[in-house]
């Protein structure tokens, strides 16, 4: 075991860091680095994971995964941190671990977002973003949040109102249920709001309720960035927070990355493009590889595989933009899977869950989750309804549920108090990591074959070699990469000290397809075959004894070198 980890608990930066570097020192596999700093001066880290025996990272094809974007999606960083424990802990156990870290690299950064993600674990504050604006100061006027009671949680106020949207449950008098719209009656009826207190000028009794001001990193990447008067949380220019520019620079320095994997929270989906346009507007070759490798992460972990703009956005005028997926794959063509994990509905056995967990449920979808609440987490998710003198709105009563270890992330073990509720955070990270591992085994991979020399006469050789991509890509990746261009053509260069009379010492091969076009046995009615391999000779004039030396290097596929003796 390369380094112990305990993954019941979710960790907090100094602990995650003091992790980070013990397993970077347990392994020769492992090392890592900062590659920049927060808003509040905590390092973003990026463990490098391959078997330096077989090349260094740079030379092989590359994944990318990280966490943490977003400040309280906690199970994300875990995620990330597992994955990683787990190619350190299983190499040379695994076949598919070995595989990969002999033939690929790994960037691992599990927390984008450690000032936001350092306020979620150890206050109560929702949407506090990057650190820009700390607690408190992400919203200015209007009903801001804030925990007025003192018990460390920001829950909600339930307000008697004749005209309320919400009631009691006649089942249980902690469930608050929509009005019916034609509802007509006594109630009594209740407004619904988040904990806090109003800021700024006011009438005593109309108060707005604005979005915070609170850098929403996975909108702040150029691709189709809007301001933020266009769309919440953009921050005031593409890549404007030192976190998304570190990660944009990082992408930009590493041309060898294939695939890309970020987690979020919560829904139990697998988010793949478009962002912005229906499906019809994708590359069709694009479509079916995010089909063929999506299904094998909804074989792994149950989550099914939707496009953001079809399934995952409320208004379809008002598409999600400038966010870290839409440029890794718009602009540059990485298969890169934005995944949701973690539901907390289909937990509760609720039979059709919420893609969001923002909506209103149903009564008996809140039952469900009260039970689950009651049996599985001891009341812990739940805040009680009690009478509260706010100093603005007068009498109302504070409670409802807590959120973090419900909604938006798996319950650590300190949470949970049943076996069935200690296993969810354990299945969620091995189930996502296992769907990574084999995205990531999708990588083009460039290979030479039947490198030879054969003597002709004294002093002169025919060498030859056949560059070959064994991989499941092609060297291309996706059809959006081709079009633009973001995925260098495979080229060979032979490396010797004699003449070459025939042939180049530097070849542009072209492009080589993978298996991905290979969906079925050869039909002149499906999508031809594009070559796998391609057949090198050079005639050299050397002296015998000497070597020659063959490299093939695709900028996505990576770099293999060998050499003959002549």
């Amino acid at each position: 075991m390369p380094y112990p980890l305990d993954f019941s608990e979710y960790f907090r930066f100094d602990a995650l860091t003091e992790h980070l570097h013990g397993l970077a020192a347990s392994s020769p596999l492992a090392s890592i680095q900062s590659i920049g700093r927060s808003h509040q001066g905590r390092d973003i880290w990026c463990l490098t994971l391959t078997n330096p025996q077989t090349g260094v990272a740079d030379s092989k094809p590359a994944f990318y995964i990280d966490g943490h974007i977003h400040a309280e999606e906690v199970a994300t960083s875990h995620t990330a941190l597992y994955t990683l424990w787990y190619l350190l802990e299983y190499y040379g156990q695994e076949p598919l671990v070995t595989w990969l870290l002999d033939n690929t690299t790994f960037y691992i950064l599990p927390r984008l977002n450690p000032d936001g993600a350092e306020i979620s674990l150890t206050t109560g504050h929702h949407w506090c973003g990057n650190g820009r604006y700390l607690p408190g100061e992400e919203q200015i006027h209007g009903l801001c949040q804030e925990d007025i009671n003192g018990d460390g949680l920001i829950v909600q106020m339930r307000i008697l109102d004749p005209a309320g949207e919400w009631k009691v449950s006649s089942a249980d008098p902690r469930i608050m249920v929509q009005r019916a719209p034609g509802e007509i009656g006594v109630g009594p009826y209740y407004r619904l709001y988040r904990e806090g207190v109003i800021r700024g000028d006011w009438d005593g009794e109309h108060f707005d309720i604005h979005p915070p001001r609170d850098g929403n990193l996975n909108r702040n990447f150029p691709a189709g960035w809007r301001p933020e008067f266009r769309q919440y949380g953009a921050g005031e220019l593409p890549l404007s927070e030192p976190e998304s520019k570190a990660v944009a620079d990082f992408l930009l320095q590493h041309p060898n990355i294939t695939g890309m994997q970020c987690y979020h929270t919560h829904g139990g989906l697998h988010l793949r493009p478009s962002l912005v346009a229906p499906d019809t507007t994708l590359p069709s070759h694009d479509l079916a590889l995010y089909k063929r490798i999506g299904a094998m992460g909804t074989e792994l972990t149950g989550y099914p595989v939707i496009s953001v703009y079809e399934e995952f956005t409320n208004e379809p005028d008002k598409p999600r933009v400038g966010s870290l997926m839409q440029w890794s794959y718009d602009e540059f063509g990485i298969i890169t899977f934005s995944t949701e994990l973690w539901n907390p509905e289909l937990a509760a056995g609720v039979a059709d869950p919420a893609k969001y967990q923002i909506v209103g449920r149903s009564e008996d979808k809140e039952r469900k989750l009260m039970q689950f609440n009651d049996e599985h987490l001891g009341g812990a998710a739940f805040v009680d309804w009690q009478p509260f003198e706010h100093p603005q709105l007068g009498t109302l009563e504070i409670g409802g549920w807590t959120h973090m270890y419900l909604f938006r992330n798996p319950p650590p073990a300190s949470v949970a108090k049943t076996d069935f509720a200690r296993q969810l955070l354990p299945q969620t990270l091995h189930q996502n990591c296992l769907f990574t591992l084999h995205h990531a085994a999708c990588t083009p991979l460039i290979q030479l074959e039947n490198v030879t020399a054969t003597a002709l006469a004294d002093s002169l050789f025919r060498v030859s070699a056949t560059v070959a991509n064994v991989g499941f890509l092609p060297t291309y990746m996706t059809e959006r990469a081709l079009t633009h261009g973001t995925a260098a053509a495979v080229n060979v260069t032979l490396e010797t000290e004699g003449e070459v009379l025939i042939g180049q010492r530097y070849t542009e091969v072209g492009h080589l397809a993978g298996r991905d076009e290979r969906t079925a046995t050869w039909s002149p009615w499906l999508r031809q075959w594009s070559a796998t391999r391609s057949k090198l000779e050079w005639l050299v004039r050397a002296k015998p004894g000497q070597s020659v030396t063959i490299v093939a290097m695709a900028q996505r596929g990576g770099t293999q070198r060998k050499a003959v003796t002549l």
